[in-house]
């Protein structure tokens, strides 16, 4: 008989909504008024650099005085190790193959005709639903994944990038294209030196973009006081390069004499046998820039004090996926589902709703957020989720059960002509992960989560026995429930438009070389069929 963990998501989404409608109704005078929702999210921010998990380093002041006033979840798991799937997850609660999207080659996809090929996202945005409420939506990011053009801003009246590089910039991007184009040194020399902040790796985007969340925050304020608010705040200093601006960046190395700059970290110099001294400055630069955003961070939080409306405010704090360090020979992200990968913080803190100094322990996911917030303003999303109300747990009414989280990763070494698909399953204490290419069958590597918290170890090779086919059998059970959600959502309807030489040359210098080649009519095959989910096999 089949255990409610593993019941399909769009049958827990049907549960929780219902359960959500008890004790919510009218005559609930107990119930805390609609608070306004900010989501932070920091990108690149693994768990375990983060002081209230435990980490040695005081890289977190800010977050850890925020986790003693709300709630700290034990694991959080993204939905894979990158930022453009994982946040269509954290912003619409759905797991990567329900959405749909788990590759920006999705973009550069041509028919025969060579007419392009829409991405098939699916799945409502929780902004959407808030706005739809009476809720006023404000978002504020600082990378290209989360353009417009990859589906991000519906249901915000103000969605905005800050912190442009050369290449983003709308005005010098264009202009530094065609003089590379043209191979014009000088004109290039003459943008450099009109726009120095642009090319200078210490020109961090966290106080830009904090202010313009600040600015929105205060019109809204003052215009719409009485209604509601959702704030979104993407922050991406602590991603490479690691060169925040003194005293920060040497502050957990102040002793190093070594070639370790933070920078160039996707470039070769950065290797899996550089020396433990070396290393252990890469790390100390990473972990400089988790302070300086905490830094801003804590600033921020203390003008919403200053304000008078962070008691009314549910504040969500999390990440889109963490970052490696040669833990499992690989370094920064999008390469593997390891916990140094996908294990991210997850903090809340609502002191009009929730009771602080929690701990919750556990599994839980991104793809929680979205019915968490659902619950706590009583908004309907008008769409299944792949994730929980999380409410219970972070009032002690529930005790967190061993649910499990999915999360996805689709490769394309060199020269291939199928992907290489990647999961993981974090069920409890246990954690296996899975990888195929083509119609090769699944292999499989368990950890053991309460032995190795961390998931440091090498795992152990599940090949055959009833072990291995239990495994094989809820990997299977979550492909044939997604498949089934994805079928219940409706299509969004993305844009046509294929990827440029500059939006290409823009995401290559942030160290994604994964949307450079244009896949043409004869090379369909390299991408999971139905836009990004799990193949017929």
């Amino acid at each position: 008989m089949r255990s409610r963990t593993w019941l399909p998501p769009t049958t827990f989404a049907a549960l929780l909504a219902l359960t959500s409608l008890v004790g919510c109704g009218d005559g609930d005078e107990d119930a805390p008024r609609r608070p306004n929702v900010l989501i932070v999210s920091i990108d690149t921010l693994r768990a375990d650099h983060v002081g209230c998990y435990g980490y040695e380093r005081d890289t977190t002041p800010a977050l850890d005085a925020l986790a003693a006033e709300g709630v700290r979840f034990e694991r959080c798991l993204s939905t894979t190790s990158w930022t453009l799937p994982a946040h269509l997850s954290m912003l619409t609660g759905l797991a990567i193959s329900a959405h749909g999207i788990d590759d920006d080659r999705l973009w550069n996809r041509f028919d025969a005709e060579g007419a392009p090929i829409a991405p098939d996202l699916r799945g409502r945005f929780l902004s959407e639903a808030l706005t739809d409420d009476g809720y006023a939506c404000g978002g504020f990011f600082t990378w290209k994944y989360l353009d417009d053009r990859f589906g991000f801003g519906a249901g915000f009246e103000h969605w905005e990038r800050l912190g442009h590089m050369f290449w983003s910039h709308p005005e010098v991007g264009p202009l530094w294209q065609a003089a590379l184009e043209s191979q014009d040194k000088d004109a290039m020399l003459a943008i450099r030196d009109a726009h120095p902040a642009l090319f200078d790796p210490f020109t961090m985007s966290t106080p830009e973009t904090l202010a313009a969340a600040e600015g929105w925050l205060d019109g809204h304020l003052e215009q719409n006081g009485d209604d509601p608010f959702f704030l979104f705040v993407h922050l991406f200093d602590v991603h490479d390069p690691y060169t925040a601006p003194d005293p920060y960046y040497t502050m957990f190395d102040p002793d190093y004499d070594g070639s370790i700059t933070g920078m160039g970290v996707t470039s070769d110099a950065i290797r899996a046998d550089m020396s433990d001294r070396d290393r252990h400055n890469l790390i100390a630069r990473y972990d400089g820039g988790i302070r300086y955003v905490d830094d801003r961070l804590g600033e921020f939080f203390e003008r919403l004090e200053a304000r008078g409306i962070s008691d009314d405010t549910l504040i969500v704090v999390t990440s889109d996926h963490g970052e490696e360090f040669f833990e499992h020979g690989g370094k920064t992200h999008r390469s593997a589902l390891w916990l140094e990968s996908i294990s991210v913080p997850l903090i809340v803190r609502w002191p009009a709703g929730i009771e602080g100094g929690r701990f919750v322990a556990g599994n839980v996911g991104l793809v929680d957020i979205v019915p968490t917030i659902c619950a706590a303003t009583g908004v309907e999303l008008g769409a299944a989720t792949s994730g929980r109300d999380l409410l219970p747990f972070a009032r002690g009414t529930a005790a967190n059960d061993a649910q499990a989280y999915l999360s996805e990763l689709t490769l394309f070494p060199p020269d291939a002509r199928v992907p290489l698909r990647n999961a993981s399953l974090v069920r409890a204490n246990e954690q296996v992960l899975y990888r195929t290419q083509g119609l090769a069958p699944w292999t499989m590597q368990h950890l053991d989560l309460g032995a190795d918290p961390h998931g440091a170890g090498p795992g152990t090779p599940l090949d055959a026995g009833e072990r291995a086919a239990r495994w094989q059998d809820r990997l299977a059970r979550w492909v044939h429930s997604l498949r089934g959600l994805r079928r219940s959502l409706p299509e969004r309807g993305l844009e046509l438009r294929p990827m440029t030489d500059l939006e290409r040359n823009e995401l290559a210098a942030g160290g994604y070389s994964g949307g450079d080649e244009v896949v043409g009519s004869d090379g369909q095959d390299r991408l999971p069929l139905e836009g990004g989910v799990w193949p017929d096999e």
